[in-house]
């Protein structure tokens, strides 16, 4: 076992590293946080109403409308009427928009793999130790419900 003071410095380095990658990853997308969010959990979950993505995304309501506003404007989602409750609006990802999250994460991808071609051999070895290991902490947090 790791004593708690040292466990708690890698903690921080490791989230600091990770939150740059994060935050690069970002701006690679080519497209504001909110918007990409957005279209993310439309492309996982299916038609979503306004209010469930504002929900998901912990954000108010009005300004979910203006996302969806902006994303439709640019022809990325659609909407129709809920078939449940025709008083709601579905959300949906138009073929546009499933074009552009797929060049968003080929513009991700390519970036992450010319940062990685920079590395020795042994670097990468041990980048990819490092993402298994990360994956073990989820896998981990996951199955006891954290």
């Amino acid at each position: 076992m790791v004593e708690l003071a040292h466990a708690e410095m890698v903690a921080e380095e490791l989230r600091t590293a990770l939150g740059r990658v994060v935050r690069r990853l970002r701006r690679e997308s080519g497209m504001p946080y909110q918007h990409a969010t957005a279209l993310g959990w439309l492309r996982r979950c299916g038609p979503m109403t306004a209010s469930a993505l504002a929900a998901a995304e912990h954000i108010t309501p009005q300004s979910m409308a203006v996302t969806l506003a902006a994303l439709h404007e640019q022809g990325l989602i659609d909407r129709a009427p809920d078939p449940d409750d025709r008083r709601q609006i579905l959300w949906s990802v138009t073929p546009r928009g499933q074009a552009v999250i797929a060049e968003q994460r080929a513009r991700r991808a390519r970036w992450l793999v010319t940062a990685i071609e920079e590395l020795t051999d042994e670097d990468t070895s041990r980048l990819r130790e490092a993402a298994g290991l990360l994956n073990d902490i989820m896998d981990r947090s996951e199955a006891s419900g954290d």
